[in-house]
């Protein structure tokens, strides 16, 4: 149900502005600066799945290093990770987080700009 929700979210224009960081428990770094106009989070009576859009001037190790850290503060528990090269050549990494039935994916890609920062997040709702 969970990943229904995330992939329902990549289909969904978002309504209104969402919060630089919606959830307590899924901190970012104060110097990354967020994309809020395509960033969503939809509500069903069952799960909350976010979207949401950094841009970061650090690397990517270096982004994903901090994104960790934070997440693992606040007591997520990483499950898995992986790297890649997307279609226009930059490379990347993904690292998934659990928390109790939550999950937090982290997508991180080298960019022209900058580095971006991908979180999605799906939970039961009500939770956290």
């Amino acid at each position: 149900m969970l990943a229904a929700a995330l992939a329902l979210l990549s289909s969904c224009a978002p309504a209104a502005r969402v919060p630089r960081e919606p959830f307590e428990d899924v901190p970012v770094p104060a110097e990354w600066v967020p994309y809020s106009r395509d960033a969503a989070i939809v509500q069903t009576p069952q799960v909350t799945a976010a979207k949401l859009l950094y841009l970061s001037r650090q690397s990517v190790d270096a982004s994903m290093d901090e994104a960790r850290r934070l997440l693992l503060e606040k007591g997520w528990t990483e499950t898995k990770s992986e790297r890649f090269v997307n279609p226009e050549r930059f490379p990347g990494v993904w690292t998934e987080f659990s928390k109790g039935e939550d999950v937090c994916r982290v997508t991180v890609i080298e960019g022209a700009q900058g580095t971006h920062v991908d979180y999605a997040v799906a939970r039961r709702a009500g939770a956290r």
